[in-house]
């Protein structure tokens, strides 16, 4: 019979109609002499007008019979289950039926429209879980210019309220708040020019060290003034007069991203002080924030920067995991690296950046 069920359909039905048809007629014959040479009158003609009926009825149901179950029954039903579980959202079935009739080509396709539903349905998955972490990267990005600007914005109220403000000591403020204005209006830029994390820019531009460094602890300590906690700075190359003027080629976005991330994570998790040491050599800007707080739990450590990580604590493990996470991103980025590790005294995180040749 498999021969039968790879035939076509036209072809199935042919063949079923006449083999049944030469069956019938076969049975009415052999039927008719048999009645004719053994019984009575009355009986053959009761054969002759009931037979034909019988045989005329009952082919056409054998045929329809036969015909659905071989052709019809199981293709139908495979349909009909696959309509049904693509009508509930639900993809996770394939359809087996192996014919090469004209409904197992129609199997083949509806499995193939099925193979391609399932694969966009993923991609638009990951398009909204790559979204919904660029949305929550760009939320958590824009608090810390934010701070700046506000602590700035503060400074310059406070110099205006006590009279004492004065061009020398308000161009630091009007500096940083110039420079995280421009921030900001990049995060909108890539916001909507980009679709995931990944397809951030890396835009290394010629800066000098002591610049950057001095900038960078200009808006920390900004960002630690809400927090009523102690930052402590350390610049291993800010004593080293051939280190002054040192040139290099490095994106200080990423730069100030990173450092204020940590920061800002050290800040609270720490009890009473943070310390940022900070050093540049020709090869790499490394950035080293350690607090005195519990220290990262086994779970930190072991997964690393991973996005939305929980770590016991529901409001730590949000911005703990998108904070670290974006870190880890931006080091790599930059051809650096990010460590995490316990101290005595509490946790520590380095964060390296390649420099480029200038």
């Amino acid at each position: 019979m498999e021969w039968l069920k790879q035939a076509s359909l036209r072809k199935s039905l042919f063949i079923i109609i006449a083999t049944s048809t030469t069956v019938g007629l076969i049975l009415f014959f052999s039927m008719m002499s048999i009645c004719m040479c053994h019984s009575p009158m009355s009986f053959r003609l009761i054969i002759k007008l009931v037979l034909p009926f019988i045989i005329a009825v009952g082919v056409p149901i054998i045929v329809a019979a036969v015909f659905y179950k071989l052709k019809l029954k199981i293709p139908l039903a495979q349909l009909s289950m696959g309509a049904k579980r693509i009508k509930e959202n639900d993809l996770d079935f394939s359809i087996q039926f192996n014919s090469k009739d004209e409904l197992g080509q129609l199997c083949e396709s509806f499995e193939s429209m099925r193979i391609e539903l399932l694969k966009s349905n993923r991609e638009l998955w990951q398009q909204m879980e790559e979204r919904k972490r660029l949305n929550a990267a760009f939320a958590h990005e824009l608090r810390n210019p934010v701070t700046v600007l506000k602590g700035s914005a503060a400074i310059l109220q406070k110099g205006l309220e006590q009279g004492n403000l004065t061009v020398e000591n308000a161009s630091e403020s009007i500096s940083l708040i110039a420079q995280y204005s421009a921030r900001i209006e990049n995060y909108i830029q890539a916001m909507t020019s980009v679709q995931k994390l990944e397809e951030l820019a890396f835009t290394p531009k010629a800066i000098k060290w002591s610049s950057l460094a001095q900038e960078l602890k200009s808006s920390l300590s900004i960002i630690g003034l809400s927090g009523g906690k102690v930052i402590e700075f350390f610049n291993s190359d800010e004593n080293r007069k051939s280190d002054e003027d040192r040139q290099i080629n490095a994106d200080s976005y990423m730069i100030y991203d990173v450092a204020e991330n940590l920061v800002s994570n050290a800040l609270r998790h720490s009890k009473d002080k943070v310390i940022v040491n900070m050093s540049c050599d020709d090869k790499k800007v490394a950035i080293s924030v350690s607090d005195d707080g519990p220290g990262f739990s086994s779970a930190v450590l072991k997964k690393g920067a991973v996005p939305f990580l929980r770590d016991g604590n529901a409001e730590q493990g949000q911005h703990f995991g998108m904070g670290l996470y974006i870190c880890h991103l931006l080091c790599e980025k930059h051809g650096g690296t990010l460590t995490l590790k316990n101290y005595a005294g509490g946790a520590k995180v380095t964060a390296t950046f390649s420099l480029l040749q200038t």
